[in-house]
């Protein structure tokens, strides 16, 4: 827009035209001037030589000195009388004359814009009537030429005046068809100012959108960003309602998390004092096309309202300040979870493009909520397991302890075990616990030869590094020992279970059973009764000594 030329500057002026038009005729005149002078002068009279000399120095100071253009224009017009008016004083109606009183009728048409034409012409016939009226009384006479008679004068005024109306009609015709041309070409080129003004306003109000509409989109990144940072779910709600406010400058913007029938919608967090003081509060979604709640959880699209229409207003006591608001759906695949709910102080604040940017604020806040409630699910469930593996761990070595408490000595003599090892701290050497999964399984206990010394940080380090694998190496010696106890309990059972599957009979069956079973366990006796318990003699009964 800025290349495009000015039409305002460049559109027609008609004054200043006439101004480099009379500029124009004047030079050409001081030119044509100097050879017609050149021409006349040899055969011309004193007086008429006189008269050229005079008029063109007077036409050379009005061409090239600074002179308004009104006197420009008396000079051009009148020189061209003065000239007529010495010839037919001189010649009579015989020679030119005439001609430069049509060239000062002409020029009077041009250079003047009211009745000129008519003025230079009413003067010319006067002065040919005057001149006439003289000669006739003998008053003045033609010194070269012979006395015209009236009916001379009155052929020469007569076609004077026809040829002179003939071009003052078309002068006029001309001018007329000039001034409509030139207004058609004032009006066009008002008609385009007014529409390149109109196309820059809708550029300038194009640009301000889009500079708007890429805010937005900024404001959004940042906000998104920093959402995506959070990871509890009150965080994701509080910074969410937070930066909404703060970037785009809403009066309140509240939260609302859904129940798992969606009839009652919570206020969950806010970004207003008012708000902040109904966190908590549950708000009921009654069915119905005027809820703004229940259109959002019905559509899944968002919708906003103004005051200006007030069937559609959805206005809320505890915020007085409120003249427009936007309902956001907060949806996790394809469920609505919760409601965003924007409070402007505008009327009409909110439109289709800001519902579009808003909603993609609100996607990503569901999916944050979601992903914070899924990373808190995996937290607690990561405890319980932590706590269940420590609790087993603890209860295991408990037990382990119980049957055995292995503990074993270095010394110069060689590696020994210890039945009675002092678990106290006498403050000698370096005690690192054997830790598994935060339980306490053993400890090691190191010293040093000779005199005490301390123990570097870098040395401390090392042992508890040390610890640590024996206490893996450990956990993995009683796990492989449980297992293969338990191997053996299972290959005891399978024997015994392929020896009593060898017969059918039940005699054989029980007797094979108390038979194994007092080998398994090197029993003193074993006894397999068959029948209730509550009678006093079963039905059938074998013991093995």
């Amino acid at each position: 827009m800025n290349n495009l030329p000015s039409l305002t500057a460049s559109s027609f002026n008609y004054k200043s035209w006439r101004e480099s038009f009379i500029v124009g005729i004047l030079r050409v005149s001081s030119v044509l001037g100097a050879a017609l002078l050149a021409v006349s002068f040899p055969t011309a009279t004193f007086r008429d030589r006189a008269i050229f000399v005079v008029l063109y120095l007077a036409l050379l100071v009005i061409t090239f000195a600074p002179v308004e253009y009104k006197i420009r224009a008396l000079f051009l017009l009148l020189t061209p009388y003065a000239i007529g008016l010495n010839s037919i004083l001189v010649w009579g109606p015989w020679l030119d004359g005439s001609i430069f009183f049509i060239a000062f009728i002409a020029l009077g048409a041009l250079l003047f814009d009211q009745r000129g034409d008519l003025l230079a012409l009413g003067l010319s016939v006067f002065t040919l009537t005057v001149i006439a009226f003289l000669e006739q009384f003998d008053l003045i006479q033609p010194p070269n030429m012979p006395a015209a008679t009236p009916l001379d004068w009155i052929a020469y005024t007569v076609n004077f005046v026809i040829v002179s109306a003939v071009l003052v009609f078309a002068v006029r015709l001309l001018k007329q068809g000039f001034s409509q041309v030139i207004q058609e070409a004032q009006n066009a080129v008002q008609a385009l100012t007014h529409e390149r003004a109109q196309l820059e306003n809708r550029v300038r109000e194009r640009t301000e959108e889009m500079e708007a509409r890429a805010a937005q989109l900024r404001s959004s990144a940042s906000i998104s960003n920093t959402i995506a940072e959070q990871r509890g779910v009150v965080e994701v709600l509080e910074t969410a309602t937070r930066l909404i406010s703060e970037q785009f400058g809403y009066y309140h913007v509240g939260l609302y998390l859904l129940d798992e029938r969606k009839r009652v919608a919570f206020l969950q967090a806010s970004s207003s004092a008012e708000g902040k003081q109904r966190i908590g509060q549950g708000l009921r979604i009654e069915p119905g096309r005027f809820n703004p709640f229940y259109r959002v959880i019905e559509s899944k699209l968002p919708h906003f309202t103004s005051e200006d229409d007030p069937a559609n207003f959805f206005r809320d006591s505890d915020f007085p300040l409120t003249r427009s608001r936007m309902f956001l759906p907060l949806t996790v695949r394809g469920s609505v979870i919760g409601i965003l709910d924007l409070h402007a102080k505008q009327p009409r604040a909110f439109n289709n493009r800001d519902a579009e940017t808003f909603q993609t604020v609100a996607n990503l806040v569901a999916i944050s909520i979601e992903n914070a409630r899924l990373m808190e699910e995996t937290q607690n469930l990561a405890r319980q397991a932590e706590a269940h593996t420590s609790a087993q761990t603890r209860e295991n070595w408990t037990k382990f302890t119980t049957r055995q408490k292995p503990a074993y000595q270095y010394t110069p003599a060689g590696v020994r075990p210890l039945f009675n090892p002092n678990p106290k701290d006498d403050g000698e050497g370096l005690r690192v616990p054997l830790t598994l999964h935060g339980q306490t399984i053993g400890v090691i206990t190191i010293k040093r030869k000779g005199v005490n010394a301390g123990w570097s940080e870098r040395e401390r380090i090392l042992v508890e590094k040390i610890a640590a694998q024996a206490a893996l190496a450990l956990e993995n010696s009683r796990l492989v020992e449980e297992t293969q106890k338990r191997a053996q309990r299972d290959q005891v059972v399978a024997n015994i279970s392929a020896r009593v599957r060898e017969t059918l009979d039940i005699e054989a069956v029980l007797r094979t059973a108390a038979t194994e079973l007092r080998k398994v366990f090197d029993l003193k006796e074993a006894e397999i009764s068959v029948g209730s318990l509550d009678t006093e003699k079963p039905k059938k009964q074998r013991g093995v000594p």
